[in-house]
């Protein structure tokens, strides 16, 4: 049980600093989309993924903010923990010394009386997540197995240095896929005889591949077993979704002959289809999802925007200074809510304090 003390801290770290990340990232994009670069997706999206790898890499550069500020200013608190103590000791918290100590061991306290059973409650809903985790693990197996069977099915049809152009007659509607080795496009059979149609999904499908949507896409299912009932997660993954299919549509527009009329008749035409009984639904990027309140929104949402042209030029100095103050927020927020060390100057000497206070109680009580 001892052992899985550090995965529960590293579980609650990563949620802790994926939220803040989030709340850091839709107050830069409030900003972004009230200034002239409204229409820039790509710059949003790029914002999107830096802040996304940068959360995934927070435990090292966590590890190398804590080395620097010991390096450069020794003993300066930098972890919540820390902080709370040395305001302690300096007077600013206005409380007994065994009250403070406890209440800053109160999360290791909590680990351990949830993995002694002293806590069944706690225990049984730590359990239920565990399952929860463990199902989602299991049904990200089988869905990467759909997409393997559904892309083996399919005939290849065209095939590049790294592509394979494949044709369904069960795919509905378009997608990119890829493997281990190679990336995969895979259209209805029926495009063949739409030629019109069939560029402009093969020009979607391309760019997505061409922007490495497809990887991101996996990223994100991938961490889905981990991070699914944090709400920061779910609205991440909405708002790249979206970013994604708005930037991919601008880019189609930009660089090629193809124009907004006809890609919006083409989106619209295959809304008209009925849905299929089973869809493809996850480690893919389809041309249009299709089915729910949310998949409408979306394509509202891509079919306005064809309205509005092409993107807002610019922001690259926008984007390296939101990436500078996203990047430095988000080390801060990982090294500080980090376990510290038990023996830093202020730790022991709260110690002492704690052990003072208990001696004092002990000698008024006669012991």
């Amino acid at each position: 049980m001892t052992a899985m003390k550090p995965i529960l801290d590293i579980a609650v770290d990563a949620n802790v600093v994926l939220l803040v990340a989030f709340l850091l990232w839709a107050l830069a994009q409030s900003v972004i989309v009230r200034s002239g670069l409204k229409r820039n997706y790509g710059l949003q999206l790029r914002l999107l993924r830096v802040v996304l790898v940068l959360v995934v890499v927070s435990p090292l550069l966590s590890l190398g903010a804590i080395f620097a500020s010991q390096s450069l200013w020794p003993g300066a608190p930098i972890t919540i923990s820390d902080m709370a103590v040395a305001s302690f000791l300096r007077g600013e918290i206005a409380m007994p010394a065994v009250e403070f100590e406890a209440l800053l061991n109160g999360r290791n306290r909590v680990f351990e009386m949830i993995l002694s059973g002293g806590l069944p409650w706690m225990t049984a809903a730590l359990t239920g997540i565990v399952l929860g985790a463990v199902a989602l693990a299991a049904q990200t197996l089988w869905r990467i197995m759909q997409v393997r069977q559904t892309v083996n099915d399919a005939y290849v049809w065209r095939r590049t240095a790294t592509t394979d152009v494949r044709l369904s007659d069960t795919v509905h509607v378009p997608f990119a896929a890829r493997g281990l080795r190679r990336r995969h496009v895979v259209l209805p059979s029926h495009l063949l005889t739409q030629p019109q149609t069939l560029r402009i999904v093969l020009a979607h499908e391309f760019e997505h591949l061409r922007r490495g949507d497809v990887e991101w896409e996996l990223m994100f299912e991938a961490l889905r077993p981990v991070l699914y009932l944090n709400p920061a997660y779910l609205l991440w993954k909405r708002c790249f979704d979206r970013l994604r299919e708005l930037n991919c549509d601008q880019a189609v527009i930009e660089h090629t002959r193809i124009t907004p009329q006809e890609y919006a008749n083409t989106l619209l035409n295959f809304c008209d289809r009925p849905k299929p009984p089973r869809t493809v639904g996850a480690f893919n990027v389809a041309f249009l999802r299709l089915g729910s309140r949310a998949a409408r929104t979306a394509l509202e949402t891509r079919l306005m925007a064809l309205r509005h042209g092409r993107r807002t030029e610019g922001g690259r100095l926008v984007f390296a200074g939101f990436a500078l103050v996203l990047a430095a927020g988000i080390v801060l927020s990982a090294a500080s809510v980090r376990n510290p060390s038990d023996w830093t100057q202020d730790r022991l000497t709260l110690s002492m304090v704690v052990n003072l206070e208990r001696y004092n109680a002990y000698s008024n009580n006669g012991f």
